[in-house]
């Protein structure tokens, strides 16, 4: 009973389907809304119907024409799938073709010659023949196979041209994102090395900081130290930005990979800013109502880390206990909803103190 109720209802959604197609619908504003909710809700009935359908004619034994054995429900349900897929795509393609689709020209063929009502019609009168085996005596068997493997085969060629057609608009996109990504790098670096040769001497320094780090491209970084070595005290406002409440986070960017005449100058100053470091970490994280793993990722201390490692251990001054309170500071207990929240950064603090435990 059930295979022949969903016999219905996949006809009446098959027959809606192709009504709701025939003439060509406006596709601006509510218009086309309403066109791609009906289309989608018909296209999806016919294959919700037809699925349920085809599995109820598969357990009362109809299909036993398809196939022997147990790869018969893989085939019937393939079948359903590529047919399914076809008729989709056919009732898609029928009014919302784009010329510059990379899609195959054949599926836009198809569905102008209404592929999504004769090829699930060629699929479904085998089908709905095999209801009962009065059906089946009504039709040779071969023919009865034929017209079954012949939607099929045009459904798998259909959903082959789909695929390809896929694959390219991928690629397509793939490319137009990478050329656009490009552009906004190229321009951003343009923007940068512009923003570096309008700075006059009398400038603060601390606006090129952020151009010298390790990971700017060459150009950008060699511009940006040249006009930071071109102020005539440039060690001394560095020293004078440690020693600030705000700005001694600009500095651990340059002094990662950047050396400095007079490190032995920085160590006392640099090491005070560690300390303020942790206390701001501290209150960032009670005052804080978005803690994530991520959070103190932009605070420099990677940075910081290694710059001391490459100029500044051994200048009379040592920076472990003040990284030990860095650590701990890391690690100061988070309100209730922060508890499980591990910031990335704490391993990187671990490992330094390991490295350099006495």
């Amino acid at each position: 009973m059930l295979a022949y109720l969903f016999a219905v209802i996949t006809t009446v959604f098959l027959i809606g389907l192709t009504l709701f197609t025939t003439s060509k619908p406006s596709l601006v504003g509510e218009n086309a809304m309403g066109y791609g909710l009906g289309l989608f809700f018909l296209a999806a009935g016919f294959a919700l119907a037809s699925l349920i359908f085809t599995i109820a004619l598969n357990v009362r034994g109809g299909f036993d024409w398809v196939a022997q054995g147990s790869t018969r429900t893989l085939l019937v349900l393939v079948a359903w799938l590529l047919v399914a897929l076809t008729t989709f795509f056919s009732a898609v393609f029928k009014w919302e073709w784009h010329s510059d689709t990379l899609y195959p020209a054949f599926l836009y063929e198809v569905a102008t010659r209404q592929g999504h009502f004769w090829i699930p019609l060629l699929w479904l009168i085998p089908c709905f023949l095999s209801l009962h085996s009065a059906g089946l005596s009504l039709v040779p068997l071969p023919v009865l196979k034929g017209s079954f493997w012949v939607a099929t085969g045009l459904s798998a060629i259909f959903s082959a041209g789909l695929l390809v057609g896929y694959v390219r608009e991928s690629a397509r996109s793939a490319e137009a994102e990478m050329a656009q990504r490009a552009e906004q790098e190229d321009r951003l670096h343009r923007e940068n090395l512009e923003t570096i040769a309008a700075q006059k001497v009398d400038d603060p320094i601390v606006t090129l900081l952020g151009y010298s780090g390790r990971y700017q491209p060459d150009d950008v970084r060699q511009a940006a130290l040249a006009k930071i070595k071109a102020h005539p005290n440039w060690e001394a406002e560095l020293i004078a930005l440690l020693q600030s409440e705000w700005r001694y986070k600009e500095v651990y960017y340059f002094l990662d990979g950047n050396a400095v005449e007079h490190p032995e100058q920085f160590v006392t100053p640099l090491n005070q800013s560690i300390g303020q470091l942790s206390a701001r970490i501290r209150a960032d994280i009670q005052d804080s109502n978005n803690l994530q793993h991520w959070s103190f990722d932009m605070y420099g201390i990677d940075q910081l880390l290694r710059a001391l490692d490459q100029q500044f251990l051994n200048q009379g001054v040592d920076f472990y206990p003040s990284i030990v309170k860095l650590q701990q500071a890391l690690n100061t207990p988070k309100p209730e909803r922060f508890k499980d929240v591990r910031f990335s950064i704490t391993a990187t603090v671990d490992q330094w103190l390991v490295r350099h435990k006495k």
